[in-house]
């Protein structure tokens, strides 16, 4: 396995706002509920509809990989995936998956480690919520990120939802830490780079029973605008 870059001078100075070590070994069995699965379906679908067709060889940024969950999402849609996270813990079982075409490090989002226009593409799936600072982070990844025409891709958990609230209602939570934002928020903090494109899906039920009519609630939802979805997908062409 390879070794972690055990650089942390910068992350030390905003730290995340959860410590991640502390669930690293077991953050990736809720993708094996039922829930998870279904959740992680449409948030993988409404990604989808921000990346291009032909991105074999492009290279992707990817904040927050955690334990590489996206990561191998991105390698099989084509990039080659250059992952960072501040929780070694995460890197370490992101490193464990062999991932081909995919690379992991500890690094800051508020400071990447990398030169101006380095990636045709950089993302952050539920990474924002957990930084110090959002708009510093969404700076540095523009700023790594080539232009004109590359492309950044956000996923974050909707402020809005009902759902999402609840959780942060429990105490001890990594949701109690983190802070959600709204889909004007985003919009506001996203339009600074670039036309702005939001997709948000719709709540996945907690019945068993229901959860096979998931995609029909988050057509129902998308249809008649409701602002209370769980998880919103955004895009900015630089």
């Amino acid at each position: 396995m390879p070794s972690v870059d055990t650089n942390l001078e910068k992350a030390a100075d905003r730290p995340s706002r959860f410590d991640f070590d502390t669930v690293s070994s077991t953050y990736d069995q809720w993708y094996e509920t039922a829930e998870g699965v279904m959740y992680d379906r449409l948030e993988k679908k409404a990604i989808s509809r921000y990346l291009w067709q032909n991105t074999q060889g492009m290279k992707l940024l990817e904040v927050g990989c955690g334990t590489g969950h996206w990561s191998q999402f991105f390698c099989d849609y084509g990039f080659n995936v250059a992952g960072v996270d501040t929780s070694e813990g995460m890197i370490k079982v992101a490193q464990s998956k062999n991932i081909t075409n995919a690379s992991f490090r500890i690094a800051d989002g508020h400071s990447l480690p990398f030169k101006d226009n380095s990636f045709d593409v950089t993302v952050a799936i539920t990474t924002l919520e957990f930084v110090h600072d959002a708009e510093l982070v969404l700076q540095e990844m523009a700023r790594c990120t080539r232009k004109p025409s590359g492309l950044l891709v956000i996923g974050v958990l909707n402020a809005s939802a009902r759902l999402n609230r609840s959780r942060q209602e429990k105490p001890g939570s990594l949701y109690a830490k983190a802070k959600l934002l709204s889909k004007g928020q985003l919009k506001k903090i996203l339009g600074k780079y670039g036309q702005t494109q939001l997709f948000t899906i719709g709540p996945v039920p907690r019945q068993r029973c229901l959860l096979s009519f998931s995609p029909f609630i988050d057509r129902v939802a998308r249809l008649l605008h409701l602002p209370h979805g769980v998880f919103i997908a955004g895009q900015v062409r630089l």
